[in-house]
Formats: structure tokens, sequence, C-alpha cells
């Protein structure tokens, strides 16, 4: 036991001072000055113990409402009740009490020291169902028609990927192509590069397009899309290019408007500097550009999805990351934003540079952050919500993400935004309620009566589907038990909206499964119907994926860019013939179209007739002619007369037959005037007439 100087215990502070500071720090963050001269309740003085404080609120409490005081209740200061104990001795009877009232107010200020949002103070309150409560969720306020902002758009394919890849970032990618191949020559004369000249729109969009064939005719290497085995070899890139050009460009390919940087030159030390500021500058031109594209392309819909998808790279850089939880476990993790049907529309790797709220003002201004991209937000996966999402806030879009990013101060920021939050929290989430609710009948195996909302379900004491709800004004909590429990924290859905029945397999009496339904609170079937778009858009991007690997981890995400802005054309050419079928003004066919059929045509239209050799490849295969049958004149079908002979065709067709079943050939009076070749009546078996014809054909030519 701590010992105790002037009636407290050693070590602690007093409760008073450290609900003041949780008060000050509590409006600090939330851009608010602290109170120097705050008055205090009546009956409260500042240097009060916990106890003292929680009395004289109770007994103030209780006069405002014309109640007696409490038998119990500690009187205020200045009041002595009769026979009382001394003060040390009332202070070491209450030391047990102080010491856990300190223990408390460390764990709150450990987690504000964690930027953890403590809400064990929220008046939360049991949802009910069918209730219409204050804060109902708005109507989506559309931006216009659904599908592709042009009504006349195209038929092309070609068409759908330049609005996201459009001629400003190909003549982007010459110019900074043929810099960089400049003035490394003037770096170094004396490299041997031979037939080099610089590129054009023309033919980087021609490359472009056998990088896309690339992804889905897949040979073990480079060169064998040039081989002239039969086994090897792709005829539309060899047609295209020759390998020491393809090569070339792919080596000189650049997407940086610094160029050549040579070793220890002062433009090398100023671009070390700008990478320690944004570590992926290099790409952050074409990134951005395809981004701003993506979202202008088409209307984005109601609801948005927040997740990370890893791009692969297994070679030495700083913002590599190791997630086992990933199909692809090293490489680059980048925080997507997409919606429901796998449309990416904005995304940003994880590390590259400080978030807006630790630059200084200087550094915002050089790298182009708009001072609404800071947010008074303290944790870093709710900023980057917030950033992702800014562009969008303001019509009442629901935004889905997982236990990494949901945090209820985001969801009040977001709210205050016009902009709903949908997501999973674990079950130790400093943001869930404390309150304590019933579980159901079955839980009579000596547990006590009532349960913590942050405690897991007891295994096979909570019916499978059984679901609590609270809310807090805007904000709500919802427990719902399916083979796991979950936990949603979300604003702005139907929180008092009846459940849904959801089909579920379980194990029958006799050991098979069975299908059953489930309820499901009507928040958690929207949840799973939606929170997997991003999942959806890496199937769609690795089904065809293209790039070579490389140790230069700026390819990779270039790679990752261009993979992405094909994948988005498509969705977008997916939805525009969907539509257009339905309506049925044009003759275009109603079958889906694949992702592999988009790829197809888009190479052709990106490619086209351009050819960068000067003569035709080797083994290039052989010039199909169009076949002109010769007419022959000299063969006549004429009647010959007795004695018959047999049919030659007849008799060549019935040769594997033997042993008496063996059929005997036709007979016939019937010839060739040129061949003298027995054949069939023309009018009883003219495929024996047409079998000669062929035969002489095939002799003539």
């Amino acid at each position: 036991m701590k010992p105790v100087v002037d009636g407290k215990p050693v070590g602690y502070e007093s409760a008073s001072k450290v609900e003041v500071n949780l008060a000050q720090t509590g409006g600090q963050d939330r851009g608010e000055a602290p109170e120097m001269n705050a008055p205090l309740r009546p009956g409260v003085e500042s240097g009060a113990s916990a106890i003292e404080v929680e009395g004289s609120l109770a007994q103030t409490e209780g006069q405002e409402k014309g109640e007696a005081p409490a038998m119990n209740a500690p009187m205020p200061p200045g009041e002595v009740e009769a026979g009382a104990e001394t003060s040390e001795e009332s202070d070491e009877l209450d030391l047990y009490s102080v010491m856990r009232q300190a223990r408390a107010d460390r764990v709150v200020e450990f987690s504000r020291r964690n930027k953890a949002i403590d809400t064990t103070g929220r008046p939360w309150a049991e949802v009910v169902p069918d209730r219409d409560y204050p804060y109902r969720p708005k109507d989506f306020i559309p931006p216009g028609p659904l599908g592709l902002k042009r009504k006349k758009a195209s038929r092309k394919e070609l068409s759908f990927f330049s609005e996201i890849f459009d001629r400003a970032c190909v003549r982007y990618l010459v110019r900074c192509t043929n810099k960089y191949d400049r003035e490394r020559r003037r770096a170094h004369p004396a490299e041997k590069r031979s037939r080099w000249k610089p590129t054009n729109s023309t033919e980087l969009k021609a490359f472009l397009g056998c990088m896309i064939v690339a992804g889905y005719v897949h040979l073990p290497n480079l060169a064998f899309y040039w081989g002239v085995d039969e086994d090897c070899g792709c005829w539309l890139i060899k047609r295209t290019f020759p390998f020491h050009r393809f090569c070339q460009i792919l080596r000189y390919l650049h997407y940086s408007p610094e160029g050549y940087c040579p070793p220890g030159s002062q433009r090398l030390e100023d671009f070390k500097a700008m990478e320690r500021l944004d570590r992926v500058s290099k790409v952050r031109q074409v990134m951005e550009r395809v981004n701003a594209n993506s979202r202008s392309a088409c209307h984005v819909g109601e609801h948005l999805v927040v997740d990370e998808a890893m791009v692969a790279f297994r070679g030495r850089h700083g913002l590599r990351q190791y997630n086992p939880s990933k199909p692809t476990k090293y490489g680059y993790c980048v925080r997507v934003l997409a919606e429901a049907d796998g449309y990416i529309l904005a995304d940003e790797v994880s590390g590259a540079r400080a978030d807006p709220e630790d630059m200084s003002a200087y550094q915002r201004a050089m790298h182009g952050v708009g001072d609404d991209q800071v947010s008074p937000l303290d944790l870093k996966p709710a900023r980057i919500v917030h950033r992702l999402t800014l562009p969008f806030q303001g019509r009442y879009r629901i935004v889905f993400c997982d236990s990494y990013y949901t945090d209820a101060q985001l969801a009040d920021h977001l709210f205050a935004k016009d902009t709903y939050l949908v997501g999973t929290v674990r079950r130790n989430a400093a943001s869930l309620p404390t309150l304590r609710h019933p579980i159901p009948p079955r839980s009579n195996r000596g547990r006590p009566p009532t349960q913590s909302f942050r405690d897991p379900f007891p295994k096979l004491n909570v019916p499978r589907g059984y679901s609590v709800r609270y809310h807090d004004g805007p904000l709500t909590a919802v427990k719902w038990k399916d083979t796991k429990t979950l936990i949603l924290l979300l604003t702005g859905t139907s929180v008092g909206a009846p459940d849904v029945q959801v089909t579920r397999r379980s194990k029958g009496p006799g050991g098979g499964a069975i299908r059953q339904q489930v309820p499901c609170p009507a928040m958690v079937d929207l949840y799973n119907r939606h929170y997997k778009a991003v999942d959806k858009a890496d199937q769609l991007r690795s089904s065809y994926e293209f790039g070579r690997p490389s140790k230069k981890w700026h390819r990779q995400l270039f790679w990752y860019v261009l993979n992405k802005a094909v994948v988005n054309a498509y969705l977008n050419w997916d939805a525009y013939t969907s539509e257009r079928s339905r309506k049925n003004k044009e003759n275009i066919p109603v079958h889906k179209t694949t992702q592999l059929s988009f790829r197809r045509a888009l190479v052709r239209q990106l490619v086209g007739n351009f050819s960068a050799r000067r003569k035709a490849p080797a083994g290039n295969p052989p010039v199909v002619h169009p076949v002109i049958e010769p007419v022959i004149v000299e063969h006549e079908h004429v009647r010959r007369g007795k004695p018959t002979r047999a049919c030659r065709y007849c008799a060549k067709a019935r040769r594997h037959m033997t042993g008496a079943n063996r059929p005997r050939p036709h007979e016939t009076i019937y010839e060739c005037s040129t061949c003298n070749v027995s054949v069939c009546r023309v009018s009883l078996r003219p495929v024996c007439w047409r079998e000669h014809l062929d035969e002489m054909r095939q002799q003539v030519s």
C-alpha cells in the first residue's frame, strides 16, 4: 500500500486534475481553446478529490430536482457531520476507491496518448426496431444521368481508353522519354546505341498495345515473342517492332520531367532531396493524371469502398512492405478508393509522402497540397479516408471500409461533411460503447446475466443471427453473430430497419450440410454486398496483367497505373454496351463483353497499321491467297455402256471393311471422258463425281 500524504496516495494525481487535463485536451483536439477560468459546478472545488466531486455533483443534482440529500453522501466543503471521522481516517478508508479512479484515469490518458478515441462517456442508447430516428439517412444526390457523361460516345474501345489514358499522357511520356535519351547520350557519348531515333505518339501507342498483348499471351522470355519456331512467337508483335527497337523503348521509357541525372551532379542531389519528401515523385504526375481522368470519365455512384491493394515488387526499396494476409505478400501497399463494381477512382501509395497535417505550409505549397486536405483527425488511417473521399463529399454517399480505417472520430467528421461511413471495428476498440446488454436465454451455464458490448459472444450460448444495436445520435454500433462475431460502426444508414433473411450453411442432424435462413441486420447485409469492390478490381487487373519484371521500383508502379487504366476503360465500355443493349437503340450484341475481347479489340486499335520494320520479319506466316477454282472443261461425266465396272470411289471407301458384312461396290456404266475412271451416276451418287473433281483440282494446283 502506498503512503498517504495530505490525505492523498503518493504517486497519483488528483482525479480532478486528470479530468481538467482531459477536458482541455479534448477541446484542443477539436480546435477549441482551453478555458482558463471555466466556472465549476456548485459545490465543487478545484482541489477536491474524485469522491468529493462525485458526491457533490450527485447532491447538487438531487437538490435541483427537489430531492433530499442522500444519507451517505459526502457533505459539501465547509460542513462537518456530527460524529464524522477525521479527514485522515476517511481518506484511508477511501484509498482503494481513489486508486481505482486514478488507475482508470491513467488508462484513459494512455488511450488518448495513443490517439485512441475514448467514448466511454457517450450517451449510447439501445436501438428500438422500426423507430424513426432524427438522424435519418438522406437520399443520394446523383450528379447526373448514370453512365458516361458524353451522350454521343464512340463505340470504339480506344475512345474509352483515351478518356482515362488520354493524349496528354501519351505526349508527356514521349517528351520525357526523348528527353531522357537525349541527356543520356550527351552524358555518355561513347555508349553505343545504333539505329536509335526519337519516338512519337503513334509508336508509343503501338508499344503500349504490344505490352497489353503480352498480358494475355504469356511466354517465358521476352525474346520468345520474336521466335521463329512453331511453339513460340507472336505475329502481331513481330510485325510491329523489331526486337532491338522494342527493347530500346522498354529500356528508355521515362515518365519523370527531371530527365537523366548523371552521378555526382547537382540535378541528382536536387532529385534526391525531392524524393525524401515524395518517394514516388517519378510516377506522381502520371498517377494523378489518370486518377483525375478516371473521376471525370463517368459519374460516381452512391457506394464507395476504401481498401488496400498490393503491387508486386521484390526489389530493394524503402516503400516495399510484407503483408502475409495478401496473395501478393511483397510489394507496394496502395490505398484505393473504388466504386462497388471495382472502378478505381483514386489511390495513393502508402508511406510515399508525409501527411498534409505533418507538413509545413511551404511543403504543402511545394507539393500542391491544398488546405482542404488538412483534417483535424488524429489517426492516420482516418486521414487516408478523408483525403481519398474529399472530391466526393457532400452528396450523402456511403463509404465502406474495414477495421483498419474505421473510427468514431472519422464517422463524426464525415457525417459533418454529408457523407456516411460503414465499417467493421475490432471488439476491443475504444470507440465501442461500454453498455451492458442481456444475453439470450440460452446462456445458462454459470455465466453472469449481462455481458459487455466489447466482449465476444460465448460459443454455443448465443444463437446464430442474434444482434444488438446501440446508437449515439448519428453514430450506431451493431453487433451480429454469424460463424464469428461481426461488429459494425456506422452513420446514416437505416439503423431501425427490419432484419433481412440471409442463407447460411450449417451442419445437419445427419452430419451433412443444410441451408437455413438467418436473420441479419440490414446494414450488415449492405456492407457484405459492397465492401469487396477493391478485391474485384484486383481480380480484373490480375487476370491479364502485363509488365516486365524489373529492378527499377518505379516501373512496377507505372505498369500498375496502365493496368488500372485498361480495367477502368473496360468497366466503362461494359456499362455502355449494357445500357445500349437494354435500350435497343443500336445494333449492339446483347451478350456480356468479356475483358479479353475488350483487350484484343483495344490492341488492334492501338497498333493499327503501324510498323517500325524496314522489311518483313523472319519466320513470317505464309501469305494466304484467295482460292480460285480452276475451270476443268476436259473432265466430263459420260455414259460408256456395257460391260459395267465397279466405281472407283465406292471401292476405295469399302477397303477397310472385311468379312461377310463387307458390301459389294456399286457397278456403273458411267465414267470420266478424260481419265477413263468408272464413277457412279451423278443423279444416284453425286459424292463420287465430286470426289473425282476434287482429286483432279489437287493435281492441277
